[in-house]
């Protein structure tokens, strides 16, 4: 079962319930004013089990390295300055994310569709989900 690459310049076509997401992660209104109005790009280097990506907005910019499978500490400080224990998988075609820390059912979900890259974002309940197309 073949895993998607995701290697790509992705720019965001859709952003569902972002502002229910961020109240889940208790960001503050001033934040959560500025994120919603952002439509940020996604910078993906996909190399084997080794995978940057990087999110690109005027207001600012967020990057994660990681290896698929490996746990590692993530530092949300550039979205809710928390730290979460943080494990990302192939489930299937999908890179499943688990964000272990306050915030109960935290992670996210990445897809491929056509030229269109699937993001869907979990926190306490509330899914938020996202669409970019390949540039």
């Amino acid at each position: 079962n073949m895993v998607p690459n995701l290697t790509g310049y992705w720019k965001m076509i859709s952003n569902d319930n972002f502002e229910e997401y961020l109240k889940a992660l208790d960001v503050n209104i001033a934040i959560r004013k500025i994120a919603t109005l952002l439509k940020p790009d996604k910078d993906i280097v996909h190399e084997g089990d080794h995978i940057i990506i990087k999110t690109l907005s005027t207001f600012k910019n967020y990057n994660m390295d990681f290896y698929v499978g490996q746990e590692f500490e993530e530092d949300l400080s550039g979205v809710d300055d928390r730290k979460c224990m943080t494990t990302i998988t192939w489930e299937g075609d999908r890179l499943v994310c688990v964000q272990k820390g306050e915030i109960e059912g935290r992670g996210w979900t990445h897809w491929v569709e056509g030229d269109e890259l699937h993001l869907e974002l979990r926190a306490a309940g509330v899914v938020s989900k996202q669409v970019f197309k390949k540039t």
